[in-house]
């Protein structure tokens, strides 16, 4: 027997309910999202694997569904903000900024599948470009909050952060790309879980293990002072002969290398020092503040972000966001690496305690230039997962599954013609009506209809045809009335209660 041909591990089917829902909520926040000028556009869902790269990097590159064909390197669109840009600097450079847009559409991430998680799943967004970047900020989250008004979603958790501050650090530090990366990752690690500080260790201790020796230590001591010169003056003394100039150069820079490695790891271990200290004093306004000035304060670094942050508080808690609702988390990373300022999240509780993400966003000033613009651009944004929000909202507030609410049943094959023009005659009366195609008579059609809880019989035969009438029975209340083809919207009974 033949092999049976599966779902992909990790998607899912879109059955009438669920497809009914997502597409309510996505045309009610478009035409909400449009309302305060954001233009919908969406862009193609594969890509040049390269836009993606400043977002992911390699060390994520394993999450995405990249391939190569025809001599080409492509890739499922992961998430949207590359796209957005690149769609900007092909069809709106020439455009006065600021400029709002809005999208819905699917996205696609190999990652572990799980409650909620999904590798494919639709994702609604926002993106702004230019603009003052304190106001654009307080406007993004201001719309994101008012999303979840719109949907009657007022339970949450609003995570705020700001990547300037880890960004300082860096800078004081002089730590480099492939240190820094590290960095933001181990923020995000211990950002996300209770174990995360743990993961953070081990995943340091990996890339950068402890000097085993006390000549390593010392070395790596004197670093600052170690130049290029130095150490081939000091080969030099050595009676030690080189086939060529080139292996020379190549063993001074691994020296180097190796030195200054171990100089990044103590950076590394003091930054991480930095993140848990962050994390520990992470809560609610205002008094949070002054314990993270004071943190800043001790590390010699800018308190400008936090100047930000308690603006946008201000914004949020104007929209009706109790304050107690809105946490303060500095060490909240994203996970993506285009971020530059502001960055936050919204959570929810489902009702067995399931926390769910329903939100996203922030500041990546520096993304356009990376994706191929010839400057820097001011943008924020923030997306959505649309099966999150379904899940998180209340029963009563979710739009009812459109069903058939007549079966026009023809008595036999000859008024088939008849029964496709009654049904297309409901249907322009607002009627949603199906036509009995299994040609098995009245009984079996009303037998069909109760299977299919359809509230109205409408039967023809070559009576009903001859005299332009048509036979109604509404199956909840056993009464049947003949009306006439020219009277059939006003004769239909009210069709608010289901059978």
């Amino acid at each position: 027997m033949k092999k049976r041909v599966e779902r992909l591990r990790g998607m899912y089917d879109l059955l009438p309910e669920t497809y009914q829902q997502q597409h309510w909520m996505v045309n009610r926040l478009g035409a909400f999202l449009a309302r305060a000028g954001y233009a919908q556009v969406d862009s193609p869902i594969v890509e040049s694997s390269d836009l993606f790269l400043a977002s992911f990097g390699q060390e994520l590159w394993q999450n995405l569904y990249a391939f190569r064909l025809h001599h080409r390197d492509l890739c499922l669109r992961p998430e949207y903000t590359a796209s957005i840009c690149r769609l900007y600097l092909d069809h709106y450079q020439q455009q006065a900024l600021p400029l709002r847009f809005q999208y819905a559409g699917p996205i696609f991430r190999y990652e572990a599948p799980g409650r909620s998680r999904y590798r494919q799943h639709m994702q609604l967004g926002v993106e702004l470009f230019g603009g003052n970047a304190t106001l654009a900020d307080a406007e993004i989250l201001q719309l994101a909050c008012q999303v979840l008004s719109e949907l009657g979603v007022w339970q949450y958790r609003l995570e705020l952060g700001h990547i300037g501050v880890a960004s300082g650090f860096i800078n004081r530090v002089h730590l480099d790309d492939h240190a820094a990366r590290l960095l933001l990752g181990l923020m995000e690690q211990i950002s996300r879980s209770e174990d995360g500080e743990r993961m953070a260790q081990q995943r340091l201790e990996m890339l950068y293990p402890a000097r085993e020796t006390a000549l390593d230590a010392v070395l790596s001591d004197a670093t600052a002072q170690v130049d290029t010169h130095y150490i081939t003056s000091l080969l030099n003394g050595m009676s030690i002969s080189f086939a060529d100039e080139d292996v020379r150069r190549e063993i001074v820079e691994r020296f180097l290398w190796k030195m200054g490695r171990g100089e990044q790891r103590r950076q590394i271990l003091h930054g991480l020092e930095f993140l848990r200290a962050l994390h520990a004093i992470s809560g609610s306004p205002p008094l949070v503040f002054d314990q993270l000035r004071a943190l800043l304060s001790r590390y010699e670094l800018d308190a400008e972000p936090l100047l930000e942050l308690q603006q946008l508080v201000a914004v949020v808690e104007q929209c009706g966001v109790p304050s107690e609702q809105i946490i303060l988390n500095l060490a909240l990373g994203r996970g993506v690496r285009y971020y530059t300022g502001l960055v936050f999240e919204i959570h929810a509780q489902e009702d067995d305690g399931f926390d769910a993400q329903l939100c996203g966003g922030g500041r990546y000033d520096n993304l356009m230039r990376t994706v191929g613009s010839t400057r820097d651009i001011n943008a924020c944004g923030f997306a959505l997962g649309v099966e999150r929000l379904i899940t998180c909202m209340q029963k009563q507030n979710l739009p009812p599954v459109d069903a058939t609410q007549a079966l026009v049943i023809p008595v036999s094959t000859q008024e088939l013609s008849y029964a496709l023009h009654i049904a297309q005659a409901a249907r322009t009366h607002g009627i949603q009506t199906e036509v009995d195609v299994t040609g098995h008579g009245v009984a079996a059609g009303l037998k069909l209809a109760n299977k299919k809880y359809i509230r109205l019989a409408l039967i023809v035969g070559e009576d009903e045809q001859r005299n332009s009438t048509i036979t109604v029975r509404d199956l909840m209340t056993g009464e049947e009335q003949i009306v006439t083809l020219d009277s059939l919207g006003e004769r239909m009974p009210a069709l608010d209660n289901p059978l």
